[in-house]
């Protein structure tokens, strides 16, 4: 047995700037995007955006290369948490230059990544201050 009503949410194109809109309503919808910095992300060029509980390519935003430049820069820094040398060094820790520096840059990055997105996106911010 079926509905002849239709609910769901769909893409009205397949990118970033594309809308999503309510079928039933024909009303646009703010996406969610989750931003969480994790280790290694940017190198292996992935982006630090989760949509529904998936990372994204970097290629897939469309960001400038300012931006990009600023979030490898945010996980090189997010990355010196762990001695990759001896993981479980006790003792390590990241160096307050690196702290400050992760904990200026992530505010500044979700604000152009907002920007970026517009306003069909809005940004969840997972990542904490270090």
């Amino acid at each position: 047995m079926s509905s002849g009503k239709q609910v769901a949410l769909g893409w009205d194109d397949l990118t970033p700037g594309g809308t999503w809109t309510h079928q039933a309503e024909g009303r646009p919808v703010t996406k969610k995007v989750v931003f969480l910095v994790d280790y290694g992300m940017v190198g292996h060029g992935l982006a630090p955006l989760f949509v529904d509980g998936h990372a994204t390519e970097l290629g897939f935003w469309g960001l400038s290369t300012d931006i990009i430049r600023r979030l490898t820069r945010l996980n090189e820094l997010y990355d010196r948490q762990i001695n990759w040398d001896d993981p479980a060094d006790p003792a390590w820790r990241i160096s307050e230059r690196d702290r400050k520096e992760f904990n200026a840059l992530l505010p500044f990055v979700v604000s152009e990544l907002q920007i970026a997105l517009g306003d069909q996106w809005e940004i969840e911010v997972e990542s904490q201050p270090l």
